[in-house]
Formats: C-alpha cells, structure tokens, sequence
C-alpha cells in the first residue's frame, strides 16, 4: 500500500505526493534508527505510519530533525536499500552518500520533499496528513 503525504486547506487539496509504500517510510526510519540515535529525532521515530498527521505545531520539530538527520546522512556513505525504495532505485545511480539514496516516487529527495512540505504546512497552519 502506498503512503501519500498531503495537505489541505479547508477542502482543496494543495500539495501532495507518495512516499512509496508504508514499508518504505519504515524503512526510512529504521536507517535513522541503525545509524543515528532514534531518541534524538522523536518527531518522525515516534510518529505512528497509519493514517495520522503532523500538525502544524509538531511542523517545525520535523522540519529541524530532517535537516539535521539530513546534515548526518551527507556525511555517511551510500547504501542501497535492502527490501525498500525498489521503486525508486534509478536515483539512486551515483549516489555519494546515505542523503542520496532516498527518493520518493517522483524522484524528489525525500529530505527536501519533506522539509517542503513542513515549510507549506507551517505557511499555511495545515497539518501534513497521512493517507
């Protein structure tokens, strides 16, 4: 099943996109898990991967985890994922480093596909929803 991070304003969708399948943004936040502290990151570790949310006032936590998770990543050499992110492996051909190998769907680092998402949901006051 595929997991779509989308915000709404009122009734109008305003942005939106797959992550992948739910097992991926597991995976995601298992790599956090083996390489960093998860502890450190409570925003996305400790986020239920069903259908919820970040609200607007979770936003700005996530956002600096992500860029600090992302800082960490840079630093770290490139894994290909086992079990994960299949759909996305041709972005990942001359990754450099661990911050290189995720991608959503349409290709967007998932780092900076999340931060944008966290920048509009906390422009707008919107929670990024969880579908």
């Amino acid at each position: 099943m595929s997991l779509y991070l989308t915000i709404f304003d009122g009734d109008e969708e305003v942005t939106g996109w797959v992550f992948g399948h739910y097992s991926d943004f597991g995976y995601f936040r298992d790599v956090v898990a083996a390489k960093l502290r998860a502890g450190d990151y409570p925003t996305l570790m400790t986020h239920s991967d069903c259908d919820g949310e970040w609200t607007p006032q979770e936003l700005p936590r996530l956002r600096r985890e992500l860029q600090l998770i992302g800082e960490r990543f840079r630093q770290l050499p490139a894994e290909q994922p086992h079990g994960a992110f299949e759909h996305t492996a041709e972005f990942r051909r001359g990754a450099r480093s661990l911050y290189d190998c995720f991608h959503n769907i349409d290709g967007e680092s998932v780092f900076e596909a999340l931060i944008a998402l966290c920048d509009e949901g906390i422009r707008r006051d919107r929670a990024i929803l969880f579908q």
